[in-house]
């Protein structure tokens, strides 16, 4: 048996850019008083995410940074993310825990 965990949420347009909800469950180890960035890496066909303070030093990979709207926090995907997809359907984004959390977009 795995020890991989799965979160969905939903992929949604908000203008130009294509937006996500970061889950509770990754933010629980921050201190959310400060400013984070969001830094996308890819490993094997398989991207991964995680989180660092912003401004902090040089990061390697993707970075985005995380905000506040409302009471949840989001993240814009990297369009590198989007290749090769039909952005006229909806898609999921997946998380998935297994030693870092990995991100796939499945079409609903």
């Amino acid at each position: 048996m795995s020890n991989k965990y799965e979160i969905k949420r939903k992929l949604y347009r908000r203008g130009s850019s294509y937006e996500i909800t970061i889950p509770k469950a990754i933010l629980w180890n921050i201190d959310l008083s400060r400013k984070y960035s969001v830094i996308f890496n890819q490993k094997k066909k398989q991207w991964y995410i995680k989180l660092d303070e912003f401004g902090k030093d040089r990061k390697t990979g993707i970075v985005r940074r995380l905000y506040k709207r409302g009471s949840s926090y989001e993240t814009t995907l990297p369009i590198q993310l989007l290749f090769n997809l039909d952005l006229s359907k909806k898609y999921n984004v997946i998380f998935t825990l297994d030693k870092e959390w990995y991100i796939k977009l499945e079409e609903i």
